[in-house]
C-alpha cells in the first residue's frame, strides 16, 4: 500500500458499475472525447521526492469547472479549458515549461521571478481574502486555495498563457463554519487517475471528507455531493485540539499535525484499494523508563506545554508496505517512525539534536554563547535530496544513513538570526559537519503570521529556498556539496559564505505566502524552481539557473550592489509585488555602490544592458525607455543608497541629460527628413558618418545594420559631447567637398543645412540645460546655484562638463558665426550666392531667430566652463579659465555684433541685459546711435526711412538712459569707458545734470582717469580737495618731468584752495604740501641734472641712442664700465633723461653718484653740490616716508661713492709737497666740496656727515640687500649681481682708508671744509657790505646832482662806469 507499485490494479476499482462514481466517471469520459483529449494529455510526469513528501506518477487530468459566480446554485458542471489538439501528440513537458506568457517580475545571473501566466483573473478576486490557505502539487500540476468555506482548485501549468489554463473550481467545503475566528479546513489534493481527488480536514471536529475526483467535489447538487463523499473522522483528537497541518505521507496516506502536539495518520483506502476513511494517533509502543529514547507522550502528548512541532516529514519507501516519517519539534527533537499500511507504526529512534546544533552557531561567532533572553528553536527540515546523498562525510567514520537540512532560528528582542543545518544522523549518533548562517535576512516571525518559514530543496540539492510569509529567501548549496573547496573544508564547521540573496514583498499591500512547492523540472534543466501562491498577487516562480563552471568561487558566492541596483532600475516600477528598496543586512561599500550606479548608466546609454534591445520600431520609445531606466536608477540611489557624493551624482545627471538630448536631436532628424528636397542630405546623418571609427560603434553591414543615425542613438548616446563639435565640422566639409567637385551648394541648400544644425545644436543643449533645472532635486545638486540655467556646485570641483567641453565651445560659437557671415555675404549680393540662387527668405529669419538663441548658448556655455577651469584647485588651470573669461567676453561682443549685422540689435540688446555685459551693451548701443546719426549727418538715409532712423537713435538714447537708473554704476563705468577709449573724454564734461553723478562716481573710481578727473571736481563739483588728490594721483601716472611737476603744482594750489574752502583742515594741507614740495625737489634735481648734461646730448642731434652713448661714454667710464648691473641701470636712466622720463628717486641718486669726477666740470655748481643734493634728495624721502633702514642704506652708498671718487693714496704721499699743493689737492676732492656745501648751508647741523669706518660694508651682501624694501621684487640672482659690484666699490674704500689713512685726515678735512666755507661766507659779507657802500655813495652823489641841476649850477665831478659783475666804478 504504501508503495506505488504496490496498490491493487486499477481494473478492480474500475469493474464497481452502478454507483455514483462510476457514473461520474463514465459522463468524464464522455467529456474527454468531446474534447479531443488523447492519453497524451495526461502523460504522467516523473515520480521524484523532494522535501520529504512523495509526487506520485499517476496521470493528471485537466478538468474543472467553468464559475461565474460564487452561488453554489448557480454553478454549472464544465471541464477545464483545453486548447483542441485532435488526435496529435503533445509534448507535455514542453508544453508545461513554456514560460513565454508569464511576466518576468526581475531577473539576474543567478535567478529570475516570473508571474504565472495561468493564475486565473476569478481566483484573483479572492486574494483579498482576510484568511485563505494554498497548497501547490506539483506531480499534477494543481494549486488549490481554501477559503472558509470554499476551495478553488485549478491547473497552474496547463498552458502558456492564460487563455489556455483551465478555469477555476470553486467547490463548497461541507461541514464548513462561516465564523472567521475559526481556524482554515485542511485540503490536499490527492493525485488519481483520470483526476485528482480532494481530501478536507475540519481542523476543531476532526471530520474528514475525501472526494475521488474534483469533478464530484464542485457537483453543485449538495445530497449528491455529500452521497459521492468518503467521511469520516480522526480518532483521538481530544475536545479543544485543532488540526494544524496536512502531510502527504504515500499515496493513500496523509499524517495530520494537531496542535497539542499529537500525530494522527490517516489512511483514505482500505485493504481491497476501496475508497475509506481510517486514522489513528502515533503513540510509542516500546516502553523505555526514560533516557534519549523516552516516552511519545513526554514529547508529542496532549499537554498544553508540548505544542511545539515544527516539522513532519515522509522520506522515501523503504521496504514494501512500509515508509519512515521523521516528526521535529522547534526544541530540536527528532523522532523517526516507521509507517505501515495497516495503520500500524512504531517509533524507530529518538534523537536530541538541539545542543549540537546551538553549538555549530556559536562555533561561528554569529551569536556568542552567554547571549541572554536568547530564543534557540527549530523551523522547519528536509530530507537532502538524493542527489546530494553521500556527498557530506560524517566524521564519525560512518557513511550517513539519514541526511536532513535543517532550518533553526536564534532570535531576540531585536532580531532573528537564521541558519541552515546539514545534520548526519548515523546509528543514532549526531553531526552537524557544515552550517550556513543566512546573513541576508533577520528580519523575525511575526506572532500573527499565520504561515511558518517553510524550507524547500529541489532533488538537485544546488539551492535551498527558505520562505517566509513575506519573503523568500534564497542559499546556495552547491558549493558545499560539489564545489573542491568544501572537500578541503569539511574539516571544520565553518563552510564558505554561499550566494544568498532575498526577494522582498512590498510592505502594505497584504501580500503574504499562503503556500509553496518545488516543481518538478525538465530532465535537461540544471535549474531548479519553486513556484509560491501570495496572497493578493498570484502564483509566481523563483527558478534558479545552474552557475556557469567557468565562475570562481567568489563570483558564485557574491550578491553585488550592480545586479540590487538592476533589478531595482529594470524591473522595480513594473510591478508592485518586490520590494528592491534594499535590506539593512546586504550593505555594500559607497565605493562599489556607485562604481555599479556608473555601469548601469553607462550601459543603458550604449544599449549594452542585457535587459534592454538593441532593435526597436519605434526609436522614440527606445530612448524614452532608456531615459526612465536612468530616472529609475537615480531614484533607487537616491532613496535608499545615500550617501553618494556628488561627483557620482553629477555623472548620473550627465549621462540623463545625454539622453533627453538624444531625443530632441531624433525629432529634428525626423523633421529634417520630412522636409528634405529630394537628392539633398541630411545633416545629422552626414556627421555621423564624419565622426571617427574610435569615436563611435560601427555598423554591421554583415549583420545588416545600414542606419548610421539609430545605429548611433542606440549605441553611443553616451558619446553626445563628441557627436555636437562634428556639427559646425560636417558643414564646413559637406562646403569644401562641393567645392572640390566642383558643384558649389545653392544659397538655398547650404541654409537648410545651417537651420538644421542650429536646430541640432540648440535642441541637444537647451534641452540638456533644460533638463538640468528640473531634476537637480532629484540628484540631490539643490543645493547648488542656479544662474542662467546654469547649476554650479559651491566650492566643488568637478571634472569637464560635457555640456562646456572646449571643442563644444568652439564649435557652437563656430557656427554662430559662421551663419553670421553668411548671411551678411548673402546680404551684399541681395539674398543670392554667385549664381545667383537666393535662400528662401522665411528659412533665413527662421535661421536668424535660432542663430539669437545660439549665441545665448554660445555664451552660456562659455560662462559654465569659465566657472568650473575658475574653482580648481590647480593655479595653472585657474589662469587658464581668467584667459578664457576675457577671451569668452572678446567672443560675446563679436556674436552681439554679428547679431546687429544681420538686423538683431534687439536681440543683442537682451542678450547683452541677460548676462550684465555692460560693455557690450554700450558698444552696441553707441555703435547704433553712432552709426544712425552718421548717416543721417551725411545723407545716406532715404527720406522716407528718416523717421525710423530718428525713432531708432531716440529708443536707443532711451536704453541708455534706462541703464543708468536700471544699472547704475556698472552701466556708467562702461558706457564712459568707451568714450575714454575713443579718445573723446572732453564729451564727457557736457553731459546732462542726469549723468553727472553717475559721471563723478566713474572718474572718482577710475585713477586711471585721475588727469580728467580733477577737471570735474573743480569745474563741476568744486570739491578742491578731491581734485587735490586726483591730481596727486595723476602725477604718479605722468611720465614726463614737466608734467608731474605741473600736476604737482595745481595740486599744490588745490590743497590750498581746499584750504581756503573749508573742504581740508589746516594740518593735512601741511603734510600734503610737504610731500608735494618733497617731490617737486626731486624734480628740480633731475632737471638740473638734466641742464648740465644737454650740451653733451646736444652734440647726438635728436637722436636719443646717441645721446645716451654720449652720456655714458664723458661720465660713466670709471666706476661702471666693469659692472655689468650698473651700467645697465645707467643707460636706462640716461635713456629717460634723454626722453625727459621722470626717474625714481633711488634711480635718479645712483645716477648722480656715479657720476665720474675727472667727467665733470670742476668749476660748476653741479659738480660740487651734486652728492650733497642726492644725500638732501635721500634725507627728503626719509622724513615723507618713515623707511629709515632702506635710506639710510641708500645714504651711506652714497657717501662711499663721494669718497672714493678720488685717490686719498696719493694725496697721502705728502712727501716733496708744500701746503699749497697739498691743500690744493686736498680742496678738490669730491669729499672736500660736498662737505664744505654742506657748511655753507648748514646742513651738516642737523645730519652730521658719517665716517668712513660707518659706511663701510654697507649693501655688500645678499642679507642686507634683500632686507631693503628697494630689492623687494628683484630675483636672488641679480641680487647677488648687484652686492658684488657693490663691493668693489667698498674694496676701494678699505683702500682709501688703509693706504690714504682717510679716517686720518677726516677731522682735517671737516675743519678745513668748515673754514673754507666760513672764509667764504667771510669775503661774501665783506663784498656785500662794499656794495652797500658803494651804493650808498652813488645815492649821494646822484642827489648832489639833482640838488645842483635844480639850483641851476651843474657840478662836473667823477665820471661813473660798470664793471663786468655790474658793480658802479667811480672815479674813472
Amino acid at each position: 500500500m504504501f508503495s506505488t507499485t504496490s496498490g491493487p490494479p486499477a481494473t478492480r476499482r474500475r469493474q464497481r458499475t452502478g454507483s455514483d462514481d462510476s457514473v461520474a466517471a463514465q459522463q468524464l469520459s464522455k467529456r474527454l472525447k468531446r474534447s479531443g483529449l488523447t492519453s497524451e494529455t495526461f502523460k504522467p510526469l516523473q515520480n521524484t521526492p523532494a522535501n520529504g513528501e512523495v509526487h506520485r506518477r499517476e496521470p493528471t487530468p485537466s478538468v474543472a469547472r467553468d464559475i461565474d459566480s460564487h452561488d453554489p446554485a448557480t454553478h454549472e458542471h464544465a471541464s477545464l479549458a483545453i486548447r483542441k489538439r485532435g488526435g496529435k501528440n503533445v509534448d507535455r513537458e514542453k508544453r508545461e515549461y513554456n514560460h513565454d506568457s508569464n511576466i518576468e517580475l526581475t531577473k539576474n545571473n543567478t535567478y529570475s521571478v516570473s508571474r504565472l501566466a495561468t493564475t486565473p483573473a476569478h481566483f484573483q478576486s479572492h486574494l483579498g481574502s482576510a484568511k485563505w490557505r494554498g497548497q501547490l502539487v506539483p506531480s499534477i500540476g494543481y494549486a488549490i486555495a481554501t477559503t472558509q468555506t470554499e476551495a478553488l482548485v485549478w491547473c497552474y501549468k496547463q498552458g502558456a498563457n492564460a487563455s489556455d489554463s483551465s478555469k477555476p473550481l470553486i467547490i463548497r467545503i461541507p461541514h464548513a463554519s462561516p465564523d472567521t475566528k475559526q481556524p482554515l479546513p485542511l485540503a490536499a489534493l490527492v493525485p488519481s487517475s483520470p483526476e485528482p481527488g480532494l481530501l478536507v480536514v475540519m481542523p476543531v471536529s476532526g471530520k474528514v471528507t475525501y472526494w475521488e475526483t474534483i469533478s464530484i467535489a464542485a457537483t453543485m447538487d449538495l445530497d449528491r455531493q455529500k452521497q459521492q463523499a468518503i467521511h469520516g473522522t480522526i480518532v483521538g483528537q481530544a475536545t479543544g485540539e485543532r488540526a494544524t497541518n496536512i502531510t502527504d505521507a504515500e499515496p493513500q496516506g496523509f499524517l495530520i499535525t494537531i496542535d497539542s502536539g499529537k500525530i494522527a495518520h490517516l489512511s483514505i483506502a482500505d485493504f481491497q484499494g476501496k475508497a475509506s476513511i481510517s486514522a489513528q494517533i502515533l503513540r510509542n509502543t516500546i516502553s523505555h523508563n526514560g533516557g534519549v529514547f523516552g516516552s511519545l507522550r513526554t514529547v508529542f502528548g496532549g499537554g498544553g506545554s508540548l505544542k511545539e512541532i515544527a516539522a513532519v516529514k515522509a522520506s522515501n519507501t523503504v521496504h514494501r508496505g512500509q515508509r519512515d516519517c521523521i516528526i521535529g519539534t522547534s526544541r530540536g527533537l527528532l523522532q523517526l517512525w516507521e509507517l505501515s499500511w495497516s495503520l500500524t507504526h512504531s517509533l524507530k529512534y529518538e534523537v536530541d539534536i538541539k545542543a549540537k546544533l546551538m553549538d555549530s552557531i556559536h562555533n561561528l561567532g554569529v551569536i556568542p554563547h552567554d547571549c541572554e533572553n536568547q530564543y534557540f528553536g527549530v523551523l522547519d527540515l528536509v530530507f537532502l535530496p538524493s542527489s546530494a546523498m553521500g556527498q557530506v562525510r560524517i566524521n564519525s567514520g560512518h557513511q550517513s544513513t539519514m541526511k536532513l537540512l535543517v532550518l533553526t532560528v536564534t532570535s531576540n528582542v531585536s532580531d532573528s538570526r537564521y541558519a541552515l543545518h546539514v545534520v548526519g544522523i548515523a546509528d543514532g549518533t549526531i553531526h552537524v559537519p557544515i552550517v550556513h548562517p543566512v546573513s541576508c535576512y533577520t528580519t523575525p516571525i511575526s506572532p500573527e503570521s499565520s504561515f511558518k518559514p517553510t524550507l524547500l530543496v529541489p532533488n538537485k540539492g544546488q539551492t535551498a529556498y527558505v520562505v517566509f510569509e513575506e519573503a523568500v529567501v534564497l542559499v546556495s548549496l552547491e558549493e558545499v556539496l560539489n564545489s573542491p573547496d568544501s572537500q578541503l573544508r569539511t574539516e571544520t564547521t565553518k563552510a564558505p559564505d554561499p550566494f544568498q540573496d532575498v526577494i522582498d514583498f512590498r510592505k502594505g499591500k497584504g501580500y503574504r505566502v499562503v503556500g509553496c512547492a518545488i516543481d518538478i523540472p525538465e530532465k535537461s534543466y540544471k535549474g531548479s524552481a519553486c513556484t509560491v501562491m501570495i496572497q493578493g498577487y498570484g502564483l509566481i516562480k523563483v527558478s534558479v539557473a545552474p552557475f556557469g563552471e567557468d565562475l570562481t568561487f567568489s563570483d558564485r558566492a557574491t550578491t553585488t550592489a550592480q545586479t540590487k541596483l538592476e533589478q531595482a532600475v529594470f524591473y522595480g516600477p513594473q510591478q508592485s509585488l518586490l520590494d528592491f528598496s534594499g535590506r539593512p543586512e546586504i550593505q555594500f561599500a559607497t565605493e562599489d555602490i556607485e562604481d555599479a550606479a556608473i555601469r548601469i548608466c553607462r550601459s543603458i546609454t550604449s544599449s549594452s544592458s542585457k535587459h534592454l534591445s538593441t532593435v526597436s520600431p519605434s526609436t522614440e520609445q527606445h530612448l524614452q525607455r532608456r531615459a526612465i531606466a536612468l530616472s529609475d536608477l537615480v531614484k533607487q540611489l537616491s532613496k535608499h543608497y545615500q550617501p553618494v557624493r556628488p561627483i557620482v551624482r553629477w555623472r548620473l545627471l550627465w549621462e540623463a541629460e545625454k539622453m533627453a538630448a538624444a531625443k530632441a536631436i531624433w525629432r529634428c532628424y525626423c523633421n529634417a527628413v520630412a522636409s528634405k528636397p529630394k537628392g539633398e542630405k541630411v545633416l545629422l546623418h552626414e556627421l555621423v558618418e564624419c565622426i571617427s571609427e574610435l569615436d563611435k560603434t560601427e555598423n554591421q553591414p554583415d549583420q545588416h545594420e545600414t542606419d548610421p543615425v539609430r545605429h548611433w542613438l542606440v549605441h553611443d548616446v553616451w558619446r553626445l559631447q563628441i557627436l555636437l563639435p562634428w556639427v559646425t565640422k560636417a558643414l564646413i566639409l559637406l562646403d569644401e567637398e562641393s567645392h572640390e567637385d566642383n558643384i558649389p551648394m545653392s544659397s538655398a541648400y547650404r541654409a537648410r543645412l545651417i537651420n538644421e544644425a542650429h536646430d541640432i545644436q540648440l535642441m541637444a543643449l537647451q534641452t540638456a540645460y533644460s533638463f538640468r533645472q528640473d531634476n537637480a532635486s532629484l540628484y540631490g545638486l539643490s543645493e547648488g546655484t542656479m544662474i542662467h540655467d546654469l547649476l554650479i556646485e559651491d566650492g566643488s570641483v568637478m571634472p569637464e562638463i560635457w555640456t562646456s567641453t572646449s571643442l563644444i565651445c568652439e564649435a557652437v560659437r563656430r557656427l554662430a558665426e559662421y551663419f553670421q557671415n553668411f548671411a551678411t555675404d548673402l546680404d551684399s549680393h541681395n539674398s543670392s550666392d554667385e549664381e545667383g540662387n537666393s535662400a528662401p527668405q522665411q528659412l533665413l529669419e527662421q535661421t536668424a531667430q535660432s542663430n539669437a538663441r545660439l549665441v545665448d548658448m554660445s555664451c552660456k556655455i562659455h560662462t559654465e566652463r569659465v566657472r568650473l577651469l575658475q574653482a580648481d584647485n590647480n593655479l595653472e588651470v585657474r589662469a587658464q579659465g581668467q584667459e578664457l573669461e576675457k577671451r569668452s567676453d572678446r567672443y560675446r561682443r563679436d556674436l552681439l555684433k554679428g547679431l546687429v549685422n544681420i538686423g538683431l540689435y534687439h536681440s543683442a540688446i537682451k542678450l547683452g541685459e541677460k548676462y550684465g555685459d555692460m560693455e557690450a551693451l554700450a558698444e552696441v548701443l553707441e555703435s547704433e546711435i553712432q552709426t544712425s546719426q552718421d548717416d543721417l549727418d551725411n545723407n545716406l538715409v532715404a527720406r522716407e526711412e528718416t523717421d525710423d532712423v530718428r525713432a531708432k537713435i531716440a529708443l536707443c538714447q532711451g536704453f541708455v538712459d534706462l541703464y543708468f537708473v536700471r544699472y547704475g554704476e556698472s552701466w556708467a563705468n562702461a558706457f564712459f569707458a568707451r568714450f575714454v577709449d575713443q579718445g573723446r573724454i572732453s564729451q564727457l564734461l557736457v553731459h546732462g545734470p542726469k549723468q553727472r553723478k553717475h559721471l563723478t562716481a566713474f572718474l572718482r573710481g577710475h585713477p586711471e582717469y585721475a588727469a580728467f578727473s580733477w577737471i570735474n571736481e573743480v569745474a563741476v563739483e568744486s570739491d578742491f580737495a578731491v581734485a587735490a588728490d586726483d591730481l596727486g594721483r595723476a602725477q604718479k601716472q605722468a611720465d614726463t618731468v614737466w608734467a608731474k611737476k605741473i600736476q604737482l603744482s595745481i595740486s599744490k594750489l588745490a590743497t590750498l584752495a581746499a584750504v581756503t574752502n573749508e573742504q581740508r583742515d589746516e594740518d593735512s594741507a601741511t603734510l600734503v604740501i610737504h610731500h608735494i614740495n618733497c617731490r617737486v625737489e626731486v624734480l628740480d634735481a633731475q632737471e638740473q641734472l638734466y641742464e648740465y648734461l644737454k650740451p653733451t646730448m646736444r652734440r647726438a642731434l635728436n637722436d636719443t641712442p646717441a645721446k645716451v652713448d654720449a652720456v655714458m661714454e664723458q661720465y660713466f667710464k670709471r666706476f661702471v664700465n666693469a659692472k655689468k648691473a650698473l651700467r645697465s641701470a645707467m643707460k636706462i636712466n640716461v635713456n629717460k633723461i634723454a626722453e625727459e622720463k621722470v626717474l625714481d628717486v633711488e634711480d635718479l641718486v645712483d645716477t648722480i653718484s656715479l657720476m665720474d669726477e675727472d667727467g665733470l666740470d670742476p668749476d660748476s655748481d653741479f659738480a660740487a653740490g651734486r652728492f650733497l643734493t642726492a644725500i638732501k634728495l635721500v634725507r627728503s624721502c626719509m622724513l615723507d616716508t618713515g623707511n629709515v633702514q632702506r635710506w639710510e642704506l641708500l645714504g651711506k652708498i652714497i657717501w662711499r661713492r663721494c669718497i672714493i671718487q678720488d685717490n686719498w693714496s696719493k694725496i697721502n704721499r705728502t712727501e716733496k709737497k708744500g701746503d699749497a699743493q697739498v691743500e690744493a689737492e686736498t680742496v678738490g676732492t669730491a669729499l672736500f666740496k660736498t662737505l664744505r656745501e654742506g657748511f655753507k648751508s648748514n646742513f651738516w647741523d642737523d645730519y652730521p656727515p658719517v665716517e668712513p669706518s660707518s659706511v663701510l660694508g654697507s649693501g655688500t651682501t645678499f642679507e642686507s640687500l634683500r632686507a631693503s624694501s628697494r630689492y623687494d621684487k628683484a630675483s636672488d640672482n641679480a641680487i647677488e649681481i648687484i652686492a658684488q659690484e657693490l663691493s668693489i666699490e667698498d674694496g676701494v674704500l678699505q683702500t682709501c682708508m688703509r693706504e690714504g689713512r682717510l679716517e686720518k685726515w677726516w677731522s682735517g678735512i671737516i675743519d678745513a671744509a668748515r673754514m673754507s666755507a666760513w672764509n667764504e661766507a667771510a669775503r661774501i659779507c665783506e663784498d656785500n657790505s662794499r656794495r652797500r657802500e658803494t651804493e650808498r655813495r652813488f645815492r649821494d652823489q646822484m642827489n648832489r646832482e639833482d640838488e645842483a641841476l635844480w639850483s641851476g649850477k651843474r657840478t662836473y665831478g667823477v665820471e661813473l662806469g660798470m664793471d663786468e659783475e655790474g658793480d658802479v666804478m667811480m672815479g674813472i
